[in-house]
């Protein structure tokens, strides 16, 4: 980042904000898939509906991520951002009314593309309101994020359980109050940090040369890896645990307390960075969570639910420190940065998930999850990779001192 944004202020209140317009976005990413298969079964179309439905909001959403960044970061308005919140809630809410296919299909792709909108925009509002904390900013703008797509499933559940498509209004409401709430505070935030002013595009001529394309390309893989790794645990834990004799539905508790346990890594990982640097506390994460995640296959009960809990923590420290890594080798193109981050990345891994539905299929999900235990070890030689680059200056955006010495 630039030096004008490490000297301002923490706004707390900013980045709260940010939070809860990323919360009250991601809510619907929650709510969708319980709205696709209620369509879908509605019409009495075939399941594969649903995996294209699925594909076509990852493709809007995720993919699209760092293109709407790199646009953002150039000529982004403060209204991009409540406008990005509200078109995802009132699309995604008038999906269960949509009375055709066509319907529908439009409904996911304009929820998407505010989905798209949203990440990177409150991604680099959160950067510049958490000045020279913006490791802990970024955390507490993804712990937004986090809980809203966890408590989705349910409103959707319950909503459509007992009101049917009626209740489009009552699905809208929470995003249309985020976004009336953000919109409300967010000129005065964009005053306050100057994002008004053009960014990427002036004074800055010879930053593309200066940009260390590999050390960026290697985040970006590195945090599809750590992705790879959580998803491949999130959908195929049930697989294992049944297997275990374990119930159905104590399976569904372990899934949700594995992907809660999260939220306090997103937290510890962003305040860790600030004091102690972001590529440091990324590799330890990601190498203090291998042990855990294998004892966890390798144990049964209590212990091997600890241990699941444990590796999901350390294994989410990883996020905002990455992600305010990457920002601080795009210095002036924090949007872009988190598209990459958040969006590429996030897509990468999510589609190796697939791939490792082929060794569970063949081999069974301890083996398929053993395998994928590993990859964060992978991630943290990157990340390293990453940080010798910099630290011999072959990058030319130096690292902060956060990344480099131990504050104070």
């Amino acid at each position: 980042m630039t030096a004008a944004s490490l000297a301002r202020p923490w706004n707390l209140r900013g980045v709260s904000w940010m939070a809860v317009a990323h919360g009250a976005s991601d809510l619907y990413s929650g709510i969708l898939p319980f709205v696709i298969y209620y369509d879908v079964a509605r019409a009495g179309l075939p399941a594969w509906c649903q995996g294209t439905l699925a594909f076509v909001w990852y493709l809007t959403s995720s993919i699209a991520q760092p293109i709407v960044g790199a646009y953002g970061d150039r000529r982004g308005r403060w209204w991009f951002l409540p406008a990005s919140v509200a078109l995802t809630a009132a699309a995604i809410s008038l999906a269960p009314a949509a009375g055709s296919i066509a319907l529908l299909s439009a409904c996911v792709v304009l929820g998407g593309l505010g989905s798209a909108v949203m990440h990177p925009e409150a991604g680099r509002y959160s950067t510049l309101l958490g000045g020279d904390r913006r490791a802990s900013a970024i955390s507490i703008f993804q712990i937004g994020g986090q809980v809203g797509y966890g408590i989705g499933p349910t409103i959707a559940a319950v909503l459509l359980a007992h009101g049917g498509p009626a209740t489009v209004v009552a699905m809208a409401l929470p995003g249309v109050a985020a976004a009336l709430g953000v919109a409300t505070v967010l000129p005065g935030l964009a005053r306050s940090v100057g994002a008004h002013a053009p960014r990427a595009s002036q004074g800055h001529d010879g930053e593309n040369a200066r940009i260390d394309r590999f050390a960026v390309a290697l985040l970006v893989c590195s945090t599809a890896l750590r992705y790879l790794t959580g998803a491949a645990f999130a959908y195929y834990l049930p697989n294992l645990l049944v297997a275990r004799g374990v119930a159905l539905t104590q399976a569904g508790v372990v899934v949700t307390a594995f992907l809660i346990a999260a939220a306090a890594g997103l937290y510890l990982g962003g305040a860790a960075a600030d004091r102690f640097g972001h590529a440091r506390v990324a590799i330890a994460g990601l190498v203090l969570a291998v042990p855990p995640l294998l004892l966890a296959l390798a144990s049964h009960g209590i212990v091997a639910v600890a241990a699941l809990l444990a590796g999901s923590v350390l294994l989410s420290v990883q996020n905002a420190p990455g992600v305010a890594l990457a920002q601080t080798l795009l210095p002036r193109r924090p949007g872009t940065a988190l598209g990459l981050m958040n969006g590429v990345a996030f897509g990468i891994g999510s589609a190796g998930v697939a791939l490792i539905g082929v060794i569970v299929t063949r081999a069974g999900a301890d083996v398929a999850l053993a395998v994928v235990s590993i990859a964060p070890l992978l991630a943290a030689c990157a990340y390293a990779i990453v940080a010798r680059r910099t630290r011999s200056g072959s990058s030319g955006a130096p690292l902060s001192r956060q990344d480099t010495t131990t504050r104070p």
